[in-house]
């Protein structure tokens, strides 16, 4: 009789582990299907189905983060990236996905924190440069002009460009061209109109066409154009 029993449990068992490997399966088709017709709801919703069906497959948190991401649903990548950071702090994959969520939540100080976590452990020049555009906006000039710098002097970035968004779209710029326009605004910030349009022009030296530098360049001079007119004496 326990001999029967035991037999019993153990089939029983059995068809549960294929049942449920074959809704596991069911799962990544559906998820797989999805991703192929960019239905991100659908391939989301297989994705926590596999996750709760195979809990012990931490991989599929990555595919989840990755997932969320990819369309722009920062909120969600920040708090799973967060969850994933704290099982395993040494994933600059993930950090570097937290970090831009944070940015674009505008969560400044905090994505700036990461940003600079991930430079002392990779030594990118890529992330000094998002350390600069972040203390810019948190007014830091003084740390952001020392930021672009570091840019302008290393020899990395002769081989590196940034994406910037401009009027009508984004332009693919050389990093050192894009140092030389923050730290243009900067000194704009600070009232040094000379420095401002040295750095601007110094900009358009590397990358004639970028068009931030030129905009700012056509403000400053119809800026003073306008104080020379409101200054000429009436006839």
């Amino acid at each position: 009789m326990r001999k029967t029993l035991l037999l019993l449990i153990v089939a029983g068992f059995a068809k549960f582990s294929f049942a449920q490997t074959d809704a596991f399966e069911t799962q990544n088709k559906i998820y797989k299907s999805a991703l192929k017709n960019y239905d991100l709801s659908v391939a989301t919703n297989a994705l926590y189905n596999m996750i709760a069906l195979k809990p012990e497959r931490t991989d599929l948190n990555d595919s989840l983060v990755y997932l969320y991401f990819g369309g722009e649903r920062y909120a969600q990548t920040y708090l799973l990236g967060e969850q994933i950071l704290k099982a395993d702090g040494k994933r600059n994959d993930i950090l570097e996905l937290v970090a831009i969520s944070k940015q674009n939540l505008g969560l400044i100080k905090e994505a700036l924190s990461d940003y600079e976590k991930l430079y002392a452990e990779t030594k990118s020049i890529y992330y000094v440069y998002q350390q600069a555009t972040l203390q810019y906006q948190l007014k830091r000039f003084g740390e952001c002009i020392a930021s672009l710098d570091q840019i302008i002097a290393s020899t990395e970035t002769e081989k590196q460009k940034v994406n910037i968004r401009v009027q009508g779209g984004s332009q693919d710029v050389p990093m050192k061209a894009a140092a030389y326009n923050v730290k243009g605004i900067c000194a704009l910030e600070l009232n040094q109109q000379e420095a401002a349009k040295e750095n601007f022009n110094k900009a358009l030296q590397i990358f004639p066409d970028f068009m931030l530098p030129k905009g700012n360049l056509e403000a400053m001079n119809k800026k003073t154009e306008g104080k020379a007119s409101a200054n000429k004496p009436a006839a």
